[in-house]
């Protein structure tokens, strides 16, 4: 299953700088695809398409080229869930879960 939109943003500059991309499946872009304002998608922040921005996913993506990223990523996976794990037990710890580089633990909310 593939998602009908897609949102990015700090990744894409590895964290640096943020910048944001919408992507969508050629369905929804079509349908949104217009000079008309009253038809068009409107969407971006201020900061949309900030040259510094630009640069850094640039960056970024030349890093992807030359590094073996998706080998970093499972070695940081890892640690993270061995890490993390001693967690589990703790109390008011709800859950945790790793999911690539990011990893959390999920706390019991406390009633004041």
């Amino acid at each position: 299953m593939r998602p009908d939109i897609l949102c990015l943003g700090k990744a894409l500059t590895g964290g640096t700088i943020g910048l944001g991309a919408t992507l969508t499946n050629e369905v929804i872009f079509e349908a949104f695809l217009s000079d008309d304002h009253d038809f068009a998608l409107m969407h971006g922040p201020t900061f949309m398409a900030n040259p510094l921005a630009c640069a850094a996913a640039n960056a970024s993506l030349d890093l992807f080229e030359r590094e073996p990223r998706k080998e970093q990523v499972a070695r940081i996976e890892a640690a993270l869930k061995v890490g993390l794990e001693r967690c589990r037990g703790l109390p008011h710890v709800l859950d945790v879960r790793v999911r690539g580089a990011i990893g959390l633990c999920s706390l019991i909310r406390q009633s004041m």
